[in-house]
């Protein structure tokens, strides 16, 4: 019986080819954007899990009312001051800024107090050449921006109008917006982005890492212009960054919605203009629940035909956009997982079913005599 099901849905899509291709063609483009826009927020959100899991640190500081850690500035007192408490064993600084490289791309630029601290608490690895040392002329770039600039160790980088530094290295991270990131000392970068002594971030080791949440209250109580926070609760504090992964994670399911909105009216014209073709099968003694299954089959067969085809035409998407725009590279994996995949097969299953089952019976709702005589 599934086969003749199989057989006779299959038969009804290839009869309406240019129907059946425009719909197979817009499945294949919402599950595409799905694909992309799930895999960049997945991919952001274990890049940013894995370095908190990984980092020995415990508490992080920066400016209370900073929107993101780029616009924090903490003042070199606030910093002794902090060092200076009993309970820190050790406290790294950061300084975030950005500059205009080559003349070109704007990227994130990285002050670090200890580079060698830094590479280990934030997943970085030399590549290719060395870290740099205390000369204020050396930098260390991310592969990305290596790969995408053609830039290699020895060549001249030029930043803020004409500067140049000596890049010393080539670095990889887990976190991938990092790989497209210029790192050097922080004297270095604070002359740079015209901050000096200052910080964005304060990185805490403590003595005792169970006393984390008091050490967190003492610093908000006693310095009300900074804002400290278990360095679980980081991710909480990157404002407009994790809004825009919300809005992808919003927008990807809305896509789903215009999948299902596209198949429903797909089927709703499908079974008006087959009102008569029921009728006859009715007629002849087709259960209801055979007729059904024939409009589910179809409606299977397109959307996760266009699902598999969505998934595959992220790849060359995913490529094209890594290496023409920089701004967005730096958020993207390389390949959406296989979880995405899955994931796709299963949404696809469900727009199929859910986008037939109301107008299929519905449409097999008329009385056999007048589907018969409809024209």
């Amino acid at each position: 019986m599934f086969k003749i099901i199989a057989g006779y849905a299959f038969r009804n899509v290839l009869r309406t080819r240019l129907r059946s291709f425009f719909t197979l063609f817009s499945v294949t483009l919402i599950i595409m954007l799905y694909t992309v826009l799930t895999s960049t927020g997945d991919s952001f959100t274990n890049q940013i899990s894995t370095a908190l899991d990984t980092q020995d640190v415990d508490v992080a500081v920066q400016a209370k009312y900073a929107a993101t850690p780029i616009s924090s500035v903490i003042d070199a007192q606030t910093v002794k001051a902090i060092e200076s408490m009993s309970e820190v064993d050790s406290v790294y600084t950061l300084l975030i800024g950005r500059k205009r490289i080559e003349g070109k791309a704007t990227v994130v630029i990285l002050g670090v107090s200890n580079f060698s601290a830094f590479a280990q608490r934030l997943g970085f690895s030399i590549v290719d050449g060395r870290g740099f040392c205390d000369a204020d002329h050396e930098v260390v770039i991310g592969e990305k921006i290596s790969k995408v600039y053609g830039l290699k160790v020895g060549d001249d980088l030029e930043l803020n109008g004409g500067k140049k530094y000596l890049i010393v290295g080539v670095y990889s991270s887990w976190l991938n917006p990092l790989n497209s990131g210029v790192v050097s000392s922080l004297p270095t970068i604070q002359s740079l982005v015209g901050k000096t002594d200052k910080a964005s971030l304060l990185f805490l080791k403590l003595k005792d890492s169970t006393q984390s949440s008091a050490v967190v209250k003492n610093i908000n109580k006693h310095f009300p212009e900074m804002r400290a926070m278990e360095i679980q609760q980081l991710p909480d504090y990157f404002g407009v960054l994790k809004s825009v992964f919300y809005f992808s994670k919003i927008v990807s399911v809305l896509t789903l919605f215009i999948a299902m909105a596209v198949l429903i009216n797909t089927f709703i014209m499908a079974i008006s203009e087959r009102t008569k073709e029921i009728g006859i099968l009715s007629a002849i003694g087709w259960p209801r629940f055979m007729v059904i299954a024939i409009f589910l089959v179809e409606a299977l067969l397109l959307s996760v035909t266009g699902g598999v085809l969505g998934f595959l035409s992220s790849y060359p998407v995913m490529a094209l956009l890594q290496s023409n725009f920089s701004s967005v590279s730096v958020y993207l994996p390389e390949t959406p997982s296989m979880a995405v995949f899955f994931n796709v097969l299963l949404m696809s299953f469900v727009i199929g079913v859910l986008s037939t089952i109301f107008p299929a019976i519905y449409g097999t709702n008329i009385k056999i005599a007048k589907a018969v005589r409809h024209e």
